[in-house]
C-alpha cells in the first residue's frame, strides 16, 4: 500500500505544474497552476471519480463558475507543519462536510467550467489563516501564490513519519462552526472595500462567499480584452497613416482639377470679350453672336458650379478625415475614391456634345 494517498486513485498527471506558459499567459500566468490528473478509467467511463482526502482536510468555501474556469470547485485547508488549502476543480458535485479524514471522499470529479475534458485539477498553495481567511505566501510568483503540488506530497510523507496520527492540528480553524461564522461575518461586513472590487469589476456574486481566485479570473479576462483593443488600436492607427497618405495625393489632384477650372474660366471670358467686340463694331454676324454669347455664359456657368461642387467635396472630405481621426470614423482607400469620384471627378465630365470653335 503507498504511503500516502493523492486526490485521485490510481494517480496519473495529465498536465503539470509550469506546463504551456503559452495557453495561461492570457490569465496572468506564468504557465498551468496546478496538476491535472486523470479520472476516466474503465470502471469511470465518464470520469466521474471519488476524489479523496489526502490528510485531515478542513472545508474552506465552494463555488460555481459556470462553464467558465473551474466550473463546479471546492477548498480545504490541510494543516502540516505549514497551513495548506487546496482547490478541486471541475466537480460534478460536493459533499456537505466540516472535516474529513485521511482516504475519505469529499466530491465527484467531473468535467464542468473551462475543461477539454474530464479530469481534477488540483491548485496546492502554502500560506496561513488570519482571523478564518487564508493568505497565500509570496502571492507574485506568477501562479498566484500557487506552488508544485509535489512540495504539500513531500512534506505530507514526512509529516506522517514523524507524527503518524489524524488528530486536529493545532491551529487549524474548522470553517461553519458557530463561532467561525459570527467571526467571518463580522470580517465579511466591515469589508467595504471588498464589496466595492466585486462591483467595479462588474462581478455580481455574493461579496460573503466570492473567492479571491474570482477576482483574478475577472483582472485576467480584462488584461486579455486589453490586448485585443491594443491590437485593434494599431490596426486602425495603420488605416489612418494610409488615408493620411491618400489625402495628401487627393489634395494635390484637387489642386490641379482647380488649375484647370481657372483655366476654362479664361477661355470663356476671352472668347465672350472677342464677340462682344465684335457686337460693338457692328459685324454683319450679329445674331450669331448673341447666340454665341449665350452659349458660352451657360457654359461659363457650369464650369463655375463644378469648380464649386470640387471645391466643397473637398471640404466635406477634409471634415471627414478630421471626424476620423478623432474616433467617430475610419477612412478607407475605398472612401476617399468614392469622395473625389462623387464630388470631383464627375463635375469635370464635358455637359452635352457641343463643339467650340
Amino acid at each position: 500500500m503507498a504511503d500516502i494517498i493523492r486526490s485521485i486513485e490510481p494517480f496519473e498527471l495529465t498536465q503539470g505544474f509550469g506546463d504551456n506558459p503559452q495557453a495561461y499567459a492570457r490569465f496572468g500566468l506564468k504557465g498551468h497552476n496546478g496538476w491535472d490528473l486523470r479520472t476516466q478509467y474503465p470502471d469511470t467511463p465518464k470520469g466521474f471519480r471519488n476524489i479523496l482526502t489526502s490528510w485531515l482536510s478542513k472545508f474552506y468555501t465552494q463555488g460555481n463558475e459556470g462553464n467558465d474556469g473551474f466550473g463546479l470547485y471546492f477548498e480545504v485547508i490541510v494543516q502540516l507543519y505549514n497551513t495548506y488549502k487546496l482547490t478541486y476543480a471541475h466537480c460534478n458535485s460536493i459533499e456537505n462536510f466540516q472535516t474529513k479524514n485521511e482516504g475519505e471522499a469529499m466530491g465527484i470529479s467531473d468535467n464542468t467550467g473551462n475543461s477539454t475534458g474530464s479530469h481534477l485539477h488540483l491548485t496546492v498553495k502554502r500560506g496561513s489563516l488570519q482571523n478564518g481567511k487564508f493568505i497565500s505566501d509570496n502571492y507574485n510568483n506568477g501562479y498566484f501564490g500557487a506552488i508544485e503540488p509535489q512540495e504539500f506530497y513531500d512534506e505530507l510523507r514526512q509529516y506522517k513519519k514523524e507524527k503518524g496520527t489524524t488528530q486536529n492540528p493545532e491551529g487549524c480553524l474548522v470553517p461553519n462552526t458557530l463561532e467561525w461564522r459570527q467571526k467571518y461575518e463580522e470580517i465579511v461586513s466591515s469589508a467595504n472595500k471588498w464589496a466595492e472590487t466585486l462591483k467595479i469589476l462588474e462581478i455580481t456574486d455574493d461579496p460573503n462567499t466570492t473567492p479571491p481566485d474570482r477576482i483574478k479570473s475577472t483582472i485576467a479576462g480584462y488584461k486579455s480584452r486589453e490586448t485585443d483593443l491594443n491590437n485593434k488600436l494599431n490596426e486602425k492607427q495603420q488605416q489612418i497613416d494610409v488615408a493620411n497618405r491618400e489625402l495628401e495625393n487627393r489634395k494635390e489632384q484637387v489642386s490641379r482639377m482647380e488649375k484647370g477650372l481657372l483655366d476654362k474660366e479664361k477661355y470663356y471670358k476671352s472668347q465672350i470679350d472677342a464677340l462682344n467686340k465684335q457686337i460693338k463694331n457692328g459685324s454683319e454676324s450679329l445674331p450669331l453672336a448673341q447666340a454665341r454669347i449665350g452659349v458660352l455664359e451657360k457654359e461659363l456657368d457650369e464650369a463655375n458650379k463644378a469648380k464649386g461642387g470640387a471645391l466643397l467635396g473637398a471640404e466635406e472630405y477634409k471634415t471627414k478625415f478630421e471626424s476620423s481621426q478623432k474616433g467617430t470614423l475610419i477612412p478607407t482607400p475605398q472612401i476617399i475614391f468614392s469622395l473625389i469620384i462623387q464630388y470631383i471627378g464627375n463635375s469635370l465630365k464635358p455637359k452635352g456634345g457641343d463643339k467650340h470653335g
